[in-house]
């Protein structure tokens, strides 16, 4: 399962939703994570696809 699937996954976003943990902020933290460890290693950035459309199950459209 990719981090982009486990994000949209229900079961993780019932999750999120109880623990009041915002899908949009986890994925802006995460792509800044990324960014900041590839610069770190002098790599090319890791990018992930998403959009911050949101699904009818409340979840974050990846794309």
């Amino acid at each position: 399962m990719t981090i982009d699937q486990l994000l949209n996954d229900p079961l993780t976003l019932a999750l999120m939703r109880a623990d009041r943990v915002d899908p949009v902020s986890l994925r802006t933290m995460l792509t800044g994570q990324a960014r900041r460890l590839a610069e770190a290693q002098d790599m090319p950035p890791i990018l992930l696809t998403f959009s911050d459309t949101v699904m009818p199950h409340g979840g974050i459209q990846g794309g």
